[in-house]
């Protein structure tokens, strides 16, 4: 996408509306901290014909919490972070998921965004007749957004979908994003479905083939002695090894076990784990990084039997993902040397579900 002196000031004309709705002297410093940090990040995925609305600087939950910042655009949310590699995502305010307040504090927010890779954000309070962390939530409820979410181009002219990048009508590759704008491909199943039921006539007239010839007498089978014995059906273990950087376990079988989700560059690995009952097993492991449940605590931490260095049960309240969002749910803690931190949440505080989860992290050890 095109960036320059338009894109820039957008984003200069976003911020200056969010300052003329905040009075509080704080929110001006942390948005000229914002600006400074990330400007240039932000700029690069800003068209020349959109609007900003809404500028706010914000935390994004990643192990800790991470400097970040958002503008909010006609039809979509840009949202930067990271004190070292600064990272984005891009958040189309007409989607399926929505927002939820998961941690509401006198002086800050925390927000779950529910969009292709969840986040939980912090926004803090300030002076004014704005409620930053509440406006900021609203422009990201597909339920709020009242105006056209397009941005206004030119007649020769169109957004990809994908990047929303400025594109002349007719590309068949986005030069922004290199998605494939083109018709797509007519479908070939009927094709392939015709090989397959000829494959399949050409099977069966081949096994008549072989099976219509000289047919030789049957020989008798050998009678068993009387000291043979019937082999056992081999028994499946009910049991299947998971493992990551520097660790392996195991989880039930019966279990549907996902691949291993990389966030944050890589500095998050996260896996799922669901049981027929409801259950809904987290695995989150920072190979750089010891697993706290930071701001969602509630109550002591508690022992917890494991083979980590230092392992403790936490209850973790409205917790970032869907499950745990407006309940109070169980945080496994395994933090060690061989892998860094493990945190294995549990939609759950007692019973056979905490108990699965246990089972899972004493089974955890080094490799």
């Amino acid at each position: 996408m095109t960036t320059g002196q338009d894109q820039t000031q957008t984003l200069y004309d976003a911020a200056a509306r969010t300052r003329a709705a905040v009075t509080d002297p704080r929110f001006a410093a942390d948005v000229d901290e914002a600006i400074e940090y990330f400007a240039p990040d932000v700029a690069s995925h800003v068209g020349r014909y959109d609007t900003g609305e809404l500028f706010v600087p914000l935390q994004v939950w990643l192990g800790k919490w991470e400097p970040g910042a958002s503008l909010v655009l006609q039809d979509r949310v840009v949202l930067v972070w990271g004190g070292t590699e600064v990272q984005h995502q891009i958040i189309p305010r007409r989607r399926a998921g929505g927002v939820a307040e998961v941690d509401v504090q006198v002086d800050a927010v925390t927000l779950w965004i529910d969009c292709d890779n969840p986040l939980n954000v912090r926004v803090r309070r300030y002076a004014g007749t704005m409620d930053v962390p509440t406006t900021y939530a609203d422009t990201l409820r597909p339920e709020k957004l009242d105006m056209v979410a397009t941005a206004e181009l030119p007649p020769e002219a169109e957004q990809c979908p994908y990047c929303f990048g400025e594109i002349d009508k007719g590309t068949e590759i986005c030069p922004h994003c290199g998605k494939y704008l083109g018709e797509k491909p007519k479908s070939k199943k009927w094709l392939i479905l015709a090989l397959l039921l000829l494959l399949l006539l050409l099977l069966i007239v081949g096994a008549v083939l072989l099976l219509g010839g000289d047919e030789e007498e049957p020989k008798p089978k050998p009678t068993p002695t009387a000291t043979a014995e019937a082999g056992a059906e081999p028994t499946q273990d009910p049991f299947r090894r998971i493992s990551g950087p520097g660790w392996e376990g195991r989880a039930p079988r019966a279990f549907k076990i996902s691949g291993v989700e990389r966030q944050s560059g890589g500095r998050l690995l996260a896996r799922t784990l669901r049981g027929d009952d409801g259950l809904v097993i987290r695995i989150f492991h920072t190979p750089e990084e010891d697993a706290n449940p930071g701001s969602f605590q509630v109550g002591k931490l508690q022992p917890l039997e494991s083979a980590a260095k230092e392992s403790n049960l936490a209850i973790v309240e409205n917790y970032g993902v869907p499950e745990c969002a407006s309940r109070r749910c169980g945080d496994l803690l395994l933090n060690d040397p061989a892998w860094g931190g493990i945190a294995i949440t549990v939609n759950a505080t007692k019973g056979e579900r905490l108990d699965a989860a246990k089972a899972i992290a004493e089974s955890i050890k080094a490799r």
